[in-house]
């Protein structure tokens, strides 16, 4: 687990392929420094953007300019709590001990527009255990619905529905893979690339980690997500492997891209 966090387990539970988990983060400072330090950092903070704010300053010779460069450089959009979600979605998945996984670059910074989104998919990675490497797929649902399950689990566009398709649909695939390929051109990831996709191929299509991740500031409830899983349950099997993990976090939603701007302690 993320030890950053101090989480609690609440409940796990599997049907066939498919795992589900909840767990809770009780300590309001643990949750602030956590996305003021870590989660910062994956959404706007990285050293790539260290070097490019330092470069603009370092062109600005006059006043004019450096007040130029810096309305420039705050010529952001404002986060979205759902763009904070998947950030921070990220950030536990990267985060958590038992395993290694890794994005290859930093989907939330990848997006070229405002409103761009990535194509198919807000997860997308590989899954390290031993010796052994994954395709990682999955979705990030940021809820405050007080309904149990809430509705971002339903319907189409709902993340039982994504996860579907991203385990049965070769277009979505093909977009994944090509979109991952050019992402892999260092030696460390061009190798990961190839063991995953090798044991994908081999598999026709099937070996894969799909990730359903349901951030949430109420009150943990297994039925968030154990009915919907138990569905999915039905339609997907092995090799394929399936984890929805519910997370309960302490400040309200709305209230998280405030925290990014916040002092880490």
């Amino acid at each position: 687990m993320v030890a950053a966090l101090a989480p609690e387990m609440h409940y796990s539970g599997s049907s066939g392929p498919v795992h589900w988990s909840g767990h809770s983060v009780i300590n309001e400072d643990l949750f602030k420094s956590y996305m003021s330090d870590r989660v910062k950092a994956r959404v706007h903070g990285d050293e790539v953007q260290n070097k490019f704010e330092a470069e603009l300053r370092g062109m600005a010779t006059t006043g004019m300019a450096t007040q130029f460069v810096e309305n420039l450089l705050r010529a952001v959009p404002v986060e979205k709590p759902w763009a904070v979600g998947e950030a921070l979605a990220e950030c536990i998945l990267a985060d958590d001990e038992t395993r290694e996984i890794c994005w290859p670059w930093n989907s939330i910074r990848d997006r070229r527009t405002p409103k761009a989104s990535l194509p198919g998919a807000d997860l997308v990675g590989f899954c390290k255990e031993g010796d052994s490497v994954l395709l990682l797929f999955g979705e990030v649902k940021t809820s405050s619905d007080k309904s149990t399950p809430p509705n971002v689990m339903y319907g189409s566009g709902g993340l039982i529905w994504q996860l579907k398709n991203e385990a049965a649909r070769l277009d979505l695939q093909h977009v994944l893979l090509t979109w991952l390929r050019t992402r892999c051109e260092s030696d460390e990831y061009r190798e990961i690339y190839r063991a995953a996709v090798d044991r994908y191929v081999q598999s026709l299509g099937k070996e894969i980690l799909l990730v359903g991740m349901l951030l949430r500031d109420t009150e943990p409830n297994e039925l968030d997500v154990s009915i919907r899983a138990r569905g999915l349950a039905d339609c997907l099997s092995d090799p394929t492997r399936i984890e929805i993990n519910a997370w309960y976090l302490p400040i309200p939603i709305e209230g998280w891209p405030g925290l990014l701007h916040m002092d880490a302690s």
